[in-house]
């Protein structure tokens, strides 16, 4: 099978997520949809020889990882692992950058990285918001299609869950039981 075609499969599979991810209301069912998206992600990126991209997708899964362990035991992400995790994407992206389109990704691992440890679900939200439209121009440069289409539909499914959870008040999960 054509290692394209099973890149832009898997940026379906990253569109379904993307979009169950953003109606979700509880922070560790959004943290584990992302845990996912990033490893569908950066296979997808990396068969698509986007390595930039294919490293940082796969660094969020570390820092997922990694939060979630000190969440796990109600502990706090500390200022100096965050400034590691700011360190880490900088030096990822310069040892993959091959042109200035290889800057996107370390700017959305930045912006992920303030996604993933807040604490309110609004807050991941709204940055999740300026993540995906950065994305979806390293989506169509890359030739990552599916993945771009995915961003956009991640934009609207994440402005359906603001306007569903943020403004217009409580709103029942899609994963809940009650």
């Amino acid at each position: 099978m054509n290692m394209f075609i099973v890149a832009q499969f898997l940026g379906i599979l990253v569109i379904i997520l993307n979009v169950i991810s953003m109606q979700m209301k509880e922070k560790k069912n959004i943290l584990l949809c992302f845990l996912f998206i990033n490893i569908f992600s950066s296979i997808n990126y990396f068969l698509l020889e986007s390595n930039s991209g294919a490293i940082i997708c796969f660094f969020a899964i570390i820092q997922l990882l990694i939060n979630n362990f000190f969440e796990k035991r109600g502990k706090n992400i500390s200022k100096i692992i965050i400034a590691i995790y700011i360190i880490i994407s900088i030096f990822l992206g310069m040892i993959t950058y091959n042109s200035f389109i290889d800057i996107i990704p370390i700017i959305c691992s930045i912006l992920f990285i303030f996604s993933i440890i807040q604490t309110k679900e609004k807050y991941i939200r709204i940055l999740s918001l300026l993540n995906v439209l950065i994305w979806i121009v390293y989506g169509i440069i890359c030739k990552a299609y599916t993945a771009a289409i995915s961003d956009l539909i991640t934009t609207i499914s994440t402005l359906i869950g603001i306007y569903r959870f943020d403004i217009k008040g409580e709103v029942k999960d899609i994963t809940s039981n009650e």
